[in-house]
């Protein structure tokens, strides 16, 4: 008879295979490509690859996609700048977590340059693929997961630098204005599609935030999102706690429990909606200068 027990394996096994992805769309979803970390695979999310203009502000297409202003292509690794790198969490930053290099899937890697559809939804899809967003100077990914078994979330955090605080605020803007268009309730870029996306109360942390969840799909498993995004100085930093789940694994279990079946209290719901761990959240903040 399963359990929370059963929920956890369900939704930790299910991360592992999906590697994190975008859950939605067509795709091996294997969540490596090469052994590649995301921000070195990542170029700037648009047709042309073209630098950012003046402050970094970065144009986009009506379509949605990047212009001949789009971000620019420097990556963890690669080319990002070294105070950015060194910003990033490292391991044994976050008491009881694990620290590593955030690394795409093959489905963000290959929708990176999909226009989003609606176009005012660009800014929400920018931070769910692998590319610089339009604008910035280059970033750094990590993934953050609790030691813990029973917590069944996982984050992603991105740094994103600019020019400029006036092009990171403007960049800040366009992300919360996206998040409260009803239009952008369910958008999509290429075969990724999400759903569900509402502005929620965001932490009085850094300089300005924004926070909002969003969720997809991927064969029979679901994927949710919740995000926050603080702004320090020229620095933006994203914060996306993440949960896969199986729905018809989850009524199962319910059922089991209603006849009586075992679960644990203290677990957490392979359904329920993640959140950003406060510890990791102050940790990067804490070495964003």
């Amino acid at each position: 008879m399963k359990s929370a027990v059963s929920r956890l394996v369900v939704a930790v096994s299910v991360a592992a295979t999906l590697g994190l992805t975008a859950a939605c769309g067509g795709g091996d979803g294997d969540g490596r490509d090469g052994g590649k970390s995301s921000t070195e695979q990542a170029k700037p999310k648009g047709r042309d690859g073209g630098a950012p203009n003046g402050d970094g502000d970065g144009a986009r297409d009506t379509d949605g996609s990047r212009g001949s202003g789009g971000g620019g292509g420097a990556r963890d690794g690669g080319g990002a700048p070294a105070e950015l790198t060194a910003a990033s969490l490292a391991k044994g930053d976050v008491r009881g977590h694990d620290v590593k290099t955030r690394r795409p899937n093959k489905l963000e890697v290959a929708w990176a340059d999909a226009p989003a559809s609606p176009a005012a939804c660009a800014p929400l899809a920018d931070l769910l693929t692998s590319a610089t967003p339009p604008g910035a100077k280059g970033h750094v990914g990590r993934t953050v997961i609790a030691k813990d078994a029973r917590v069944v979330a996982m984050t992603d955090v991105e740094l994103y630098a600019y020019g400029s605080e006036r092009a990171a605020a403007r960049a800040l803007g366009e992300l919360r204005t996206a998040a409260k268009n009803e239009k952008c309730a369910a958008f999509r870029t290429g075969d990724l599609r999400y759903s569900g996306v509402k502005a929620l109360a965001a932490p009085d942390k850094g300089d300005e935030a924004v926070s909002y969840r969003v969720g997809g799909r991927q064969d029979v498993f679901v994927k949710r999102w919740t995000v926050t995004v603080v702004r320090k100085g020229s620095t933006l930093v994203s914060f996306a706690a993440s949960s896969h789940y199986d729905p018809e694994s989850v009524v199962r279990d319910d059922e089991s429990r209603e006849d009586g079946g075992a679960d644990l209290p203290t677990a957490d719901r392979a359904d329920e909606q993640p959140k950003v761990p406060a510890a990791v959240l102050d940790a990067q903040l804490a070495k964003v200068k």
